[in-house]
């Protein structure tokens, strides 16, 4: 029995050393992950540092660039807006100078219009001065025939101008209704 004591006492031994040892390992484990563990918190500490310092970088520089870009923003409204005054102008005068143009034009025909008309008008009050005259003085078969009407003097064309209104009627229309706006146009 001596031999089972013996085994016993051996086997004690070696599970108290395997104990002690394992304690060790433990110890070195717990020991190595505790470096691992504050290396690892060194790590994400400087990674968060790092983070957050370029995310001051990156704030810094977005507030930059949003104040940059307010400020090409305003520059290019001022601009726009000056360009459009300039071009406001620019187009009121181009109109001004066409209506002036539309005007001189308009009033130039108009005159025309008056020089051409009076023109006619004396060219057909002589013309009808002529016929008068002539039918005046007809001679059929060499007999001189006169017109019931015709005078043995000469009329003044101005008061003969009067006669002619005074004996025909009017042709025209009185300037109302819807027809007088296409007359005076």
């Amino acid at each position: 029995m001596a031999e089972f004591a013996d085994r016993m006492k051996s086997f004690t031994d070696h599970l108290r050393d395997s104990i002690q040892m394992r304690g060790e390992a433990i110890s070195q484990v717990q020991a190595t992950t505790k470096h691992l563990l504050d290396d690892a918190r060194t790590f994400l500490g400087e990674i968060t540092d790092d983070h957050r310092a370029r995310a001051v970088d990156l704030r810094a520089t977005l507030a930059s660039h949003r104040t940059e870009c307010r400020q090409n923003v305003a520059e290019m409204r001022h601009t726009h807006q000056d360009s459009l005054k300039k071009m406001r102008g620019d187009l009121h005068e181009l109109l001004s100078e066409t209506r002036k143009t539309r005007q001189d034009a308009v009033h130039q025909m108009s005159q025309e219009f008056q020089e051409t008309r009076q023109d006619l008008a004396s060219d057909l009050r002589e013309a009808s001065n002529a016929w008068r005259e002539f039918t005046a003085r007809v001679t059929v078969n060499g007999v001189q025939v006169e017109q019931p009407g015709a005078t043995e003097h000469d009329p003044d064309p101005e008061h003969e101008h009067e006669h002619e209104h005074e004996e025909r009627p009017s042709q025209r229309k009185p300037a109302r209704g819807k027809h007088a706006k296409s007359r005076r146009a």
